[in-house]
């Protein structure tokens, strides 16, 4: 074999070990980068103070937009919507009792991404803040008459998530988040008061992404 055929070999193998290398490297089987949108169901177990003595589970819908600066870290924002949920008759003023509770809460914060595009399975850490809006329905006995207290209150939100990537574009996620605040203020029978207490809740959550960039 002469030299020159012996170099042709030489650079043939090395361009087919670089490509190889390369595909490797490049092979994409996650994407955080860029928009992302969330449809999950949501359980949820809340306690408020002077509402509830126990915690009430309730059922409901998130909607999470995200957006990733790098397949790392990123910036989210939420909607939940709870439906109705029964509570323990408790008399919070004279004959007056609750019946049940709905919520509604906004939430936004920072996410890190664990991991890199290359991997099917990321872990996520998240934290930020939740706007939480109750409204309870009571019953006034003296009066035979159902009325809405309405509580609004701003707390902490954190959570851990996973998702696996079926494809770099489509995801499912599970995630599970604790949050903890005060209702400042509530409203009833149209009028506005000052309020300071406490509420907590622990979330579980299952649904899909979509990841805009993985297409």
């Amino acid at each position: 074999m002469s030299g020159i055929l012996k170099l042709r070999w030489a650079a043939l193998i090395v361009m087919l070990i670089c490509n190889a290398s390369y595909a490797q490297d490049s092979y994409q089987a996650s994407v955080n980068e860029g928009f992302g949108i969330r449809v999950s169901a949501v359980g949820d177990i809340w306690k408020g103070a002077v509402i509830t003595d126990r915690f009430v589970t309730n059922a409901g819908l998130d909607l999470t937009a995200a957006y990733g600066f790098t397949e790392n870290i990123g910036i989210f924002g939420g909607y939940q919507y709870l439906f109705p949920s029964g509570l323990d008759a408790k008399e919070i003023g004279y004959l007056i009792y609750t019946e049940n509770v709905r919520h509604q809460n906004f939430t936004a914060g920072l996410k890190y991404f664990a991991g890199s595009p290359s991997q099917k399975m990321r872990v996520s850490v998240g934290a930020g803040l939740m706007f939480a809006q109750t409204v309870t329905e009571i019953f006034q006995d003296q009066h035979d008459i159902y009325l809405d207290v309405r509580l609004k209150g701003l707390g902490f939100h954190g959570g851990v998530g996973i998702d696996y990537f079926l494809s770099p574009f489509f995801s499912t996620a599970l995630n599970l988040s604790y949050n903890a605040g005060k209702y400042r203020s509530s409203e009833y029978l149209g009028i506005t008061y000052k309020e300071s207490l406490k509420w907590s809740r622990i979330q579980c959550s299952l649904g899909i992404n979509y990841h805009f960039a993985g297409r």
